[in-house]
């Protein structure tokens, strides 16, 4: 018999992705910044050194276990956290294991370790954009009920599984079955355990008064023009130095620096395009906004490695958690009745 489909893919994987991603550049800049204010001590004596690798495995090592062991959403949510802690004190000792002189302060690591993980955001966006066939779509759904186990069926759950059965077989005698029974149960609040999700649902459960409020285009055009005003202003304060001393050859900028200075530019035009643009459509200022932030993320953040390595991990976590809630954003206001568009702020209702 043909096996039709070797590999399900799990319609929750993005939120697991994108923690295992947060939590691992996370312990990167942890133990970085821990290791610099303590003098960077070792583990260990009379010829042991206990490297921080080891601990990188041992909680991967927990994190396949609790997969093996569990089933829910909780223990899967933990998993990923416990995979990518273990994944970024793992790869954090790269560079002892690329040179012949095992050098933890080889220069080139940081801009690797930040590859592997523009290659894990690369996963995640390939695994956001894929579209569960039928068959899938059931697994999903089944999926989705099994990781309510133990625990009461909330609002999120109840509409993701229907929204998963209606992409799967009509047809399908257990697909009508399953629907009907989905339909039947009535959906409890259920906080989320971690506050990352707390926060995301009750942003996400009243979005529709939140965009509506008054106050919500001055601050979200009051931070995003701040964003801009600091990718634009340095790169006007580096002409305007050029222009006091006389020359911009004076500077002495190379090829990575005046590649920073442009993508920074770039960026800080695509937020302020974004800006204008939400008078007239939330939706097509959110994608603008997108694309600034990818901007940053594969360029700026890229090149601001060589200039300063770890100061870029905190902008790749930043310019993640932005881009996160962007896509939030869009994935709601393409479910709004109004399609997008912006009203009017005197005509705006408070929340």
């Amino acid at each position: 018999m043909r096996v039709r489909h070797f590999f399900v893919s799990n319609s929750d994987a993005p939120e697991l992705i994108e923690l295992f991603l947060v939590a691992g550049v996370a312990s990167v800049l942890v133990i970085r910044g821990a290791l610099a204010a303590t003098g960077y001590p070792q583990l260990g004596g009379d010829g042991l050194h206990i490297a921080h690798m080891l601990w990188g495995g041992l909680f991967m090592t927990v994190a396949l276990l609790v997969l093996f062991a569990a089933l829910g959403r909780v223990a899967q949510r933990g998993a990923a956290i416990l995979g990518g802690i273990g994944f970024g004190t793992f790869i954090d000792e790269l560079g002892k294991f690329i040179t012949s002189d095992n050098n933890y302060f080889y220069e080139p690591t940081i801009g690797l370790i930040y590859i592997t993980f523009i290659a894990i955001f690369l996963v995640l966006e390939a695994v956001r954009r894929r579209e569960p066939g039928p068959t899938e779509a059931l697994a999903n759904a089944f999926n989705q009920l099994e990781l309510a186990a133990g625990r009461p069926i909330d609002s999120r759950t109840k509409e993701n599984t229907l929204s998963l059965l209606a992409r799967a077989d009509g047809a399908d005698p257990v697909v009508r079955g399953l629907s009907a029974f989905v339909r039947s149960l009535e959906p409890q609040s259920v906080p989320d355990m971690l506050f990352y999700f707390r926060v995301r649902d009750y942003a996400v459960a009243r979005y529709s008064r939140i965009v509506l409020s008054r106050w919500f285009r001055p601050t979200l055009i009051g931070l995003f023009l701040l964003v801009a005003v600091i990718q634009i202003a340095v790169v006007l304060v580096v002409a305007l130095t050029g222009l006091l001393t006389g020359s911009i050859e004076a500077l002495e900028l190379d090829f990575s620096d005046i590649a920073l200075l442009s993508s920074s530019m770039v960026a800080g035009v695509l937020t302020l395009v974004g800006i204008l643009r939400l008078r007239h459509s939330r939706l097509a200022a959110y994608r603008w906004f997108v694309r600034s932030v990818l901007v940053s993320i594969f360029v700026t953040q890229v090149f601001t490695f060589l200039e300063s390595e770890l100061s870029a991990l905190w902008g790749f976590t930043i310019d993640i958690l932005i881009y996160t809630a962007l896509k939030i954003m869009i994935e709601q206001e393409q479910h709004m009745p109004t399609s997008g568009v912006s009203l009017p702020a005197a005509a705006s209702t408070t929340s």
